[in-house]
């Protein structure tokens, strides 16, 4: 009797157990279902105007922007004006200062802002040097004209040129107080032509194509205009889409007393060199140069759209007696970015700025 007493509380307290645990069971359940069924809290007004926010800004980015106005709008807003990083550049910075510690000193670097030196005329910020001798420019009149390009806007053939007659211009490696022949940088890797990849790769980043020429034409100083004609002349024929030539150079200003001046401003608290477009025209002993007009149209424009910018990248329009070459096309220039005491670094941060005024121009004649 006593064991099956015994045994009949056992059951008991295993019954009871096991309800206990069923319980257990059964309220966990319960919770669990709770949390992921409780309805969410409705947003308040101030996180309902943050999502309203957010959303309209995704719906803005996402517009395309058709017209003149905002393809402009578009180039100008870059958050970054300098976005490259330049490993090579920093690698040859960072050897010069480390291995060159007693440069020599050959004369004086002076450092000018040469945005409205020696200018004949002026509208705005944008001023121009006549040196001819019998054409005079009314500025305002040739802006009212259109640029004489037939941009193709499927971006499927080369749109621009950009070569180099003197290609072996180079720049100083670092900034330093004097001018130093032990910090001339090398001209094939750090010279024009890195410059005019700079400009290059500005361009083709708002999807445009671009050939760059980086054929040496100045192993001989003498003729060097002439054998670039030729290879450009071929170039063009190859490629009848290209609209705009940049024939790129680096300028050289020397004083009497053997200083030498280095062109630049300051952007962003980056120091930039400053941009000379050159133009030219039929005046005196120049002949057979019909389109003058023409390039001079686009060398304003192009001049107009750097000073609206940046009031002081740009030197004044150089308009003389020449060609160099720029008859060939209607948008051909002549380009010098800084002189030989720019830094090549102060080169490129303005060939980048160069690349956006052109990419703008590009931009103004596919909506013509």
């Amino acid at each position: 009797m006593r064991r099956r007493r015994r045994t009949r509380r056992h059951r008991r307290k295993i019954f009871s157990l096991n309800k206990i645990a069923f319980f257990c069971v059964i309220l966990s359940i319960a919770i669990v279902c709770g949390v992921f069924l409780t309805p969410q809290k409705p947003l308040n007004k101030t996180e309902e105007q943050t999502v309203q926010t957010v959303n309209s800004e995704e719906i803005e980015t996402e517009t395309v922007k058709t017209d003149a106005e905002k393809n402009k709008a578009e180039i100008k807003n870059v958050s970054n004006i300098f976005p490259s990083v330049y490993s090579d550049i920093t690698n040859a910075e960072t050897k010069a200062k480390e291995t060159l510690s007693d440069i020599s000193n050959d004369g004086a670097i002076i450092s000018e802002d040469y945005s409205s030196k020696n200018a004949t005329s002026a509208i705005g910020s944008l001023y121009l040097r006549n040196t001819t001798k019998n054409t005079d420019i009314n500025i305002e009149a040739y802006l009212k004209k259109d640029i004489f390009a037939n941009i193709n806007k499927d971006k499927t053939q080369p749109v621009v040129l950009v070569y180099h007659t003197h290609s072996t211009e180079s720049y100083q490696i670092t900034e330093n107080e004097f001018y130093s022949n032990s910090l001339v940088a090398d001209s094939e890797t750090l010279g024009i032509i890195r410059v005019g990849d700079a400009l290059c790769s500005t361009i083709e980043s708002y999807g445009y194509k671009v050939i760059h020429d980086k054929t040496v034409y100045d192993s001989s100083y003498n003729g060097a205009f002439d054998r670039s004609r030729e290879k450009i002349s071929d170039i063009l024929r190859a490629n009848p889409s290209i609209q705009i030539v940049i024939d790129l150079h680096r300028d050289g200003i020397s004083r009497k007393d053997g200083s030498k001046v280095k062109t630049v401003t300051e952007i962003d608290g980056k120091k930039v060199a400053q941009i000379q477009i050159t133009t030219g025209c039929e005046d005196g002993a120049v002949t057979k140069f019909p389109n003058w007009e023409k390039n001079l149209t686009f060398a304003l424009h192009l001049q107009k759209s750097l000073s609206d910018s940046y009031p002081h990248i740009a030197r004044p329009l150089l308009f003389c007696a020449r060609k160099y070459n720029m008859d060939l096309t209607p948008c051909a220039v002549n380009i010098d970015i800084g002189t030989e005491s720019n830094t090549v670094r102060e080169a490129v941060y303005s060939a980048e700025i160069l690349g956006k005024s052109i990419v703008e121009i590009i931009k103004e004649c596919e909506n013509q």
